[in-house]
């Protein structure tokens, strides 16, 4: 984030495919999308509106081709299907490498297989790549740090979300990376509302307090850790005068639920409360009503803080531990989940202090106005 802005330059000129238009210029996306994990689709969200208010023509190589392209009116096309990338490689003139983290070992050394394969795929076909707006690592094996370090020498521009991210691509590959910041920061909130009416102070009295919960499924996220969390939620709940929900939030289902269905097992000896799973499709929605919110997931951080609602980190992931560093809130790493202690965190949450977006959002604007560059748009013309 302390990188002052340099404008990217390709490393070298690279004409227009036959066929394709200079005012509309088609661009391959690629990253974890087509999985229903809201955080990622969130993303492609802010990366298409901005590319679509300029007449880019945009192809995303999607789990789910026909549910991406309905949904964004977009070109899709399978990610795994050879044939149908290479004939969107022979039309494009640029491809979009993220966001999200893509290149990590912590599920298996296989994205980087298939995150840098792309890569190469599309400079076999001499189409520039932009490394976009992504976190990366953590890189534990050899053959993973290897397999990024060529692909991210292939790239013409490379932007990353945060510091850390930023420091494993300069001992990767001798160079200093742009520092922006998660695309989602500039998604429109604004029109946004919960479903909660604000009214009387005796309509706020019978308001339930709502305690919002994110996580996923994780080794290190055990069943003795699971019940220390929920007896922390408990003993947060129990004080309140006021009926209190807890809002169980799914960030990918086939991922989530079954472990926020535990969760809720054992939240169910609170006294005037209850735990309602929302589907993902509903959590942007909802998640404005939370009074607060202990956020495992990435991006369940990052729309509470969009949505100014308190936060407080379960700790799974250096990114996690970045994005608390970034605005010095407090979390609990989750191998040490244990020790989670709910006074503490209610005096964290009666003190919480104030956060201000307006320094990220600035750097994420930073991932577009480089996008235009490459595609010859002027920096006048960014709409977010």
């Amino acid at each position: 984030m302390k990188t002052p802005f340099k404008k990217p330059a390709l490393k070298k000129k690279f004409p227009r495919k036959k066929g394709t238009s200079d005012l509309h210029p088609r661009v391959i996306i690629s990253g974890y999308y087509g999985f229903d994990n809201l955080g990622d689709e969130l993303i492609l969200r802010v990366l298409i509106e901005q590319l679509k208010a300029h007449q880019v023509k945009i192809t995303v190589l999607s789990q789910n081709p026909r549910k991406t392209a309905e949904t964004y009116g977009v070109d899709a096309v399978k990610r795994t299907s050879f044939i149908d990338i290479v004939d969107a490689l022979t039309q494009a003139n640029l491809f979009i490498s993220g966001g999200g983290g893509l290149f990590q070992d912590a599920t298996g050394p296989m994205s980087t297989v298939y995150y840098g394969g792309l890569i190469h795929l599309a400079r076999f076909f001499e189409v520039p790549v932009c490394f976009w707006a992504q976190g990366v690592g953590p890189l534990n094996k050899d053959f993973s740090r290897k397999m990024t370090a060529s692909a991210l020498k292939k790239c013409e521009v490379i932007t990353v979300r945060d510091e850390k991210s930023a420091a494993l691509v300069e001992s990767l590959t001798g160079e200093e990376p742009e520092i922006t910041a998660d695309p989602v920061w500039l998604l429109n909130v604004s029109k946004k509302k919960g479903t909660v009416k604000k009214g009387t102070k005796k309509d706020k009295q019978s308001e339930p307090w709502r305690i919002g919960v994110s996580l996923r499924h994780w080794p290190e996220l055990t069943d003795e850790r699971l019940k220390a969390l929920a007896n922390c939620l408990i003993k947060l709940a129990e004080p309140s005068e006021r009926p209190v929900e807890f809002l169980l939030m799914p960030f990918q289902k086939e991922e989530d639920t079954h472990l926020l269905e535990k969760l809720s097992g054992l939240l169910k000896g609170c006294p005037n409360a209850i735990a309602v799973i929302l589907q993902p499709d509903a959590v942007l929605d909802r998640i404005a009503d939370c009074n607060v919110l202990l956020g495992m997931r990435f991006h369940s951080l990052i729309l509470g803080l969009l949505f100014n609602v308190p936060v407080y980190g379960l700790v799974y992931d250096p990114k996690v531990a970045s994005l608390l560093e970034m605005f010095d809130l407090q979390g609990c790493r989750i191998d040490a989940m244990e020790s989670i202690d709910a006074p503490t965190v209610q005096d964290y949450f009666t003190h919480y202090p104030k956060v201000d977006l307006k320094a990220m959002k600035q750097q994420s604007r930073r991932n577009f106005r480089i996008l235009n560059r490459l595609l010859q748009i002027p920096d006048a013309e960014l709409v977010l």
